[in-house]
């Protein structure tokens, strides 16, 4: 896919999660990715401070396939090892710093490199 097309479609979830007000969106630092030997990824970052579950490399979870899981994990790789910004975006009420920790957090509709 051609670079501004992505951009194009991070920007219209992006703008999409400003219109909805059931939803809300982290723009953070990542600060570690945890892969666990079970496949549970856990990311630390700057909107929540402490760890947040964002999938499984092994297998679906609350509707986010491996294969997303795969990719979310590598670019979340990347945004650290860059000190680059991530955004996650989520469906329902709640912010950043209440987020549920481990296992309890909400899956992200969404997730992009800002």
């Amino acid at each position: 896919m051609k670079s501004w097309a992505l951009k194009l479609i991070v920007f219209s979830f992006v703008s999409l999660s400003f219109s909805t007000s059931a939803a809300f969106n982290c723009s953070v630092d990542v600060s570690r990715v945890l892969i666990y030997g079970n496949g549970s990824v856990n990311i630390l970052h700057t909107g929540r401070g402490d760890y947040t579950y964002i999938c499984n490399l092994n297998n679906d979870w609350k509707g986010v396939s491996v294969t997303t899981c795969a990719m979310w994990t590598g670019m979340l790789q990347s945004i650290k090892q860059n000190n680059g910004k991530a955004i996650f975006y989520y469906g329902g009420e709640g912010s950043c710093s209440t987020l549920p920790t481990y296992s309890g957090t909400p899956a992200p509709v969404y997730i992009g490199d800002m």
